[in-house]
């Protein structure tokens, strides 16, 4: 009897083991999935802010001139851009462009 409980109470400790390490699993697919998702909307904004960022440096360059306000607002995107969405510097020269041009009112 004694031998019976022992198999017994070592099928039922693999079992909650088993499912234990089942339960680990899932919740660590779950959160690299969650963490994919949330990685491609992250690279989707980055991509639409660096062409607004392109589409306004090359508006204002071709104009030849900025306004203060579009200037300070243009620096606002970029440093989301480059500091908080981890952008990889490719609006840097655009934007060092843009510092150049003539100030208006």
């Amino acid at each position: 009897m004694d031998m019976v409980s022992s198999i017994l109470s070592g099928a039922a400790s693999a079992a909650l083991l088993s499912g234990v390490f089942t339960l680990i699993q899932f919740f660590i697919n779950r959160k690299d999935k969650k963490n994919t998702h949330e990685d491609v909307q992250t690279k989707a904004l980055r991509y639409l802010m660096l062409y607004i960022i392109q589409s306004r440096c090359e508006e204002y360059i071709k104009r030849g001139n900025i306004t203060l306000h579009e200037r300070r607002s243009l620096h606002h995107w970029h440093d989301l851009y480059h500091n908080g969405l981890g952008g990889n510097g490719d609006a840097d020269l655009l934007m060092e462009e843009v510092d150049r041009l003539s100030h208006i009112e």
